[in-house]
């Protein structure tokens, strides 16, 4: 701090304003100046100026210098179109095949030219009988590992969307023990210098009907881990077909407070285009300092290990922080779905919308 200060009167002493903030700041070497018969007054004036200026400059450095690195957006997109297939879909600098890549825990994720939605090729997935998934199955993508297309941390105030096309191929059998982890925003705070989780915003699957049996069926349940209560979005109608690409879309925006209490937090839930639900009375953050850190895809089947072996297919995963511009039904703020491809709406009834009171 003491070394911005010093910088800003370096500059207050060599400088002088000479255009409002409104019109855009210019300067002129005050040493350049021609004296004239004034050169006294000119002088006080000069000394009020900088006076002046020192005290516009000062909040504009402070802004430049120690500026959050969520002044600008990203965009990371993992399409697999390509990547050669049977190459594993990893790389810790989060760059292969000319996009971005999960950057740690995908050994069983690879290019693959045995599917695809309107391109060459899509992302192979794959679970094995007896194991856990953890480290196999889908992958993690740190978004700070992906600096080189702009990722960061992701901070209060900010919304990030997670879309991707995903086909199971009929008779796929999902967990046998409850609900399936699925698209998972990881969370940290900072105590005295460590970061500390939060747990994840999680989007889960729920393809079976009979689990919480006393419950109304959701195909898809959301839940931040530092505040456990659970949102069920969409009805039985609404899960994935089996043999068919469909686009599922998820959304947070990041707030430690819900609207009732004077936040933004907001949670929303697309398939094939259409809103299966959202709420403004979920938590997405414990403190205001809070970030996101990293999404987790799949990435874990559960504690008993899968059943058999598996294998599905995803295309075109976007990350997001930029706000899109397609608008869903509503003027909802989306990445939505192509129409030229083969998921655009293979749900051609009515879509019911969960939304909670705010």
């Amino acid at each position: 701090m003491n070394q911005l200060l010093v910088k800003s009167m370096s500059i207050a002493e060599n400088w002088v304003v000479i255009h409002s903030f409104r019109d855009g700041l210019r300067y002129t070497k005050s040493s350049t100046r021609k004296k004239t018969q004034s050169h006294t007054k000119s002088k006080v004036r000069v000394e009020e100026l900088k006076m002046s200026k020192l005290n516009y400059l000062l909040p504009v450095l402070l802004a430049t210098f120690v500026s959050t690195p969520a002044s600008y957006a990203f965009t990371l997109s993992i399409s697999g179109d390509d990547g050669n297939p049977g190459e594993m879909v990893q790389n810790r600098e989060c760059a292969q095949s000319g996009e971005a890549s999960f950057t740690s825990d995908s050994s069983g994720t690879f290019y693959s030219n045995q599917q695809s939605t309107n391109g060459t090729s899509s992302i192979e997935l794959n679970i094995r009988e007896g194991h856990k998934g953890f480290g196999l199955l889908g992958g993690v993508v740190s978004f700070e590992n992906c600096s080189n297309f702009g990722g960061r941390r992701v901070i209060k105030g900010e919304q990030i969307w997670v879309k991707t096309k995903i086909k199971f191929p009929l008779g796929f059998e999902f967990n046998q023990n409850g609900l399936n982890k699925f698209m998972r925003l990881r969370t940290f705070h900072d105590e005295e210098g460590r970061n500390v989780s939060e747990g994840y915003n999680d989007l889960y699957l729920n393809a079976d009907p009979s689990f919480e049996p006393w419950k109304p069926y959701a195909p898809f349940k959301y839940i931040f881990e530092g505040a456990q209560q659970w949102f069920s979005v969409g009805v039985g109608e609404n899960f994935f077909q089996m043999g068919k690409w469909e686009t599922i879309e998820y959304s947070i925006r990041l707030d430690d407070k819900v609207a009732a209490e004077g936040g933004n937090a907001l949670v929303r839930v697309w398939l094939n285009g259409r809103l299966l639900g959202e709420t403004q009375n979920r938590r997405t953050l414990n403190t205001p300092e809070s970030w996101v850190s990293s999404l987790y895809f799949f990435t874990y089947w559960d504690n008993a290990g899968a059943h058999k072996d598996q294998k599905f297919w995803i295309d075109d995963l976007v990350i997001t922080t930029d706000t899109p511009t397609k608008r869903d039904a509503l003027g909802n703020p989306f990445i939505g779905v192509d129409s030229n491809d083969s998921s655009a709406p293979s749900h051609p009834n009515q879509v019911t919308v969960t939304i909670l009171p705010q």
